[in-house]
């Protein structure tokens, strides 16, 4: 069913709400009489090895490697990937936490455009996490110890589908009119302030949901949906795109 004030979307737009209910089992493909496969364990630590050599942080230790996300819940679906989390002390390699930040966003970057790993049919996806980061998943599981950090249970949950939409369809239409208003030629300085508006609303709101409600909060499921339907990459696009254009 489409409401009215979703009329302007198509209901394919909306359709990645079903991928939010939950399942009745831990994937089957990944997880064997609830144990994690032997096989999928070894070639996560070989991955995340690989990419915390490919660093280069000289000693640093490596706390531990933990696989988190929907593959290690019950929420998983066909836009799962494999969550793969590098815990270390960002303060071991420089005192300066915000530039270690931004220079292992930006080998991440470099990573995703160099490799495109897949197990089992789903992305595998590192990110490089603080030791003083907190992580809001009701699955983390440690690669090293080979055992549950928090293990998920299988409460009940039924998203809000009609508030996921609605508040969905705000940012959808946003982006609609942000990606007219390139079309009819505004220029980055005209769009710059509006763009980084709806970006900090996206985001901030998500982690809001997050640090009140968790991953099943209605706003990162707005987020989840955003980026399954890929209004993520139509505004991540979007912003480029009107960068480049202003020295063209």
């Amino acid at each position: 069913m489409i409401f009215k004030h979703f009329e302007e979307f198509t209901q394919a737009q909306f359709e990645p709400i079903k991928s939010f209910r939950l399942q009745d089992e831990l994937n089957p493909k990944v997880w064997k009489d609830n144990e994690l496969d032997p096989k999928i364990k070894e070639e996560l630590l070989t991955l995340a090895d690989d990419y915390f050599e490919n660093l280069d942080l000289g000693n640093i230790q490596l706390k531990d490697v933990i696989f988190t996300g929907s593959l290690a819940n019950y929420n998983w679906s066909e836009y799962s990937d494999f969550d793969l989390h590098l815990v270390f002390d960002f303060e071991d390699v420089n005192e300066e936490v915000d530039l270690v930040r931004k220079y292992l966003d930006a080998v991440e970057k470099y990573w995703k455009l160099q490799h495109d790993i897949k197990l089992k049919g789903y992305d595998v996806e590192i990110y490089c996490q603080d030791t003083n980061q907190p992580h809001h998943s009701t699955g983390i599981y440690s690669l090293k110890d080979d055992k549950w950090i928090k293990k998920p249970s299988k409460e009940k949950f039924e998203p809000d589908e009609e508030l996921i939409r609605k508040k969905a369809s705000i940012y959808m239409k946003t982006i609609n009119e942000l990606e007219e208003q390139f079309e009819s030629g505004k220029t980055y300085d005209q769009l710059e302030k509006k763009i980084k508006k709806v970006w900090k609303k996206i985001k901030d709101g998500r982690q809001a949901g997050l640090d009140r409600e968790g991953e099943f909060s209605v706003e990162n499921l707005v987020f989840k949906l955003l980026r399954r339907n890929g209004y993520i990459e139509r505004f991540m696009d979007l912003k480029s795109k009107s960068y480049d254009k202003q020295y063209k």
